[in-house]
């Protein structure tokens, strides 16, 4: 009898113990699951000095050397994209999704004379890249960009002077919110802008700043970006950046 006793008394000490780590696991991934981003995404706002790479036009024949770059420094962008129904193009957008970055709009056709004549004829352009980006990739997004940015000049040639108003005060109606930037690294400009001029007006744009929405562009023509992308990241990083993409509860970037 006294053996059965003690071996029920073992058991009962295993038993215990056993739920005790049970119960540290559980708590732990209740905190972890906190700590991990499982909140929301309008709770997630990133804290500290937060860095946006945002890539407009694409994709193009640079977006998988972008990409690559952004693998190997572990950090996940914004690509404000157009339609591109090649296979280069449908390779980019799956690669991005596959990769975890950020999709938002930037326009079907990028037109000026076309999306700026009027609201209808700028919201008829997002509709058409809308449906082709959910009938090929299921994405769906409120985030967009305006070609030219909100202050755009170009606008006005085709659709008046207030023409930018008009859109923006509809965009919000539809529930649309915009990004514009804080540094532009002047890469969209021409190919022969250089790879220390994109570099240097990033990481000087990005000193005193604590959101830094950074305007980079993916077009075919545009090899300096890739080659300057390295750069830039390493100049952030030194000035004490973490990286983060554009989502729904990001705090947006506007022209006044």
């Amino acid at each position: 009898m006294g053996e059965r006793k003690r071996r029920y008394k073992h058991l009962f000490v295993v038993v215990i113990i056993l739920l005790t780590v049970v119960g540290f696991a559980t708590e732990g991934y209740a905190a972890g699951a906190v700590d991990d981003g499982l909140l929301p995404e309008e709770a997630r706002e990133a804290e500290g000095k937060v860095a946006y790479l945002t890539f407009d036009d694409g994709p193009s024949s640079n977006t998988i050397p972008i990409l690559d770059i952004l693998d190997e420094y572990k950090i996940k962008a914004t690509f404000f994209v157009m339609a591109n129904p090649s296979e280069e193009g449908m390779q980019g957008y799956r690669e991005m999704m596959k990769r975890g970055h950020a999709i938002a709009l930037h326009t079907y056709s990028h037109d000026y004379r076309k999306i700026y004549t009027s609201p209808d004829q700028f919201f008829h352009n997002i509709a058409q890249l809308e449906t082709f980006l959910q009938k090929n990739f299921s994405i769906r997004t409120k985030i967009l960009r305006f070609p030219g940015g909100s202050r755009n000049s170009s606008s006005k040639l085709y659709g008046g002077p207030g023409i930018m108003r008009k859109i923006i005060d509809e965009s919000k109606k539809r529930g649309y919110t915009y990004f514009d930037w804080n540094i532009d690294s002047t890469d969209g400009i021409s190919p022969a802008i250089s790879v220390y001029t994109i570099t240097s007006k990033v990481i000087n744009g990005a000193k005193g700043k604590e959101k830094a929405v950074i305007l980079l562009h993916d077009i075919n023509a545009m090899d300096h970006t890739v080659t300057a992308l390295p750069t830039i990241i390493k100049g952030l990083k030194k000035q004490g950046f973490s990286f983060d993409v554009i989502h729904e509860g990001t705090q947006a970037v506007q022209f006044k």
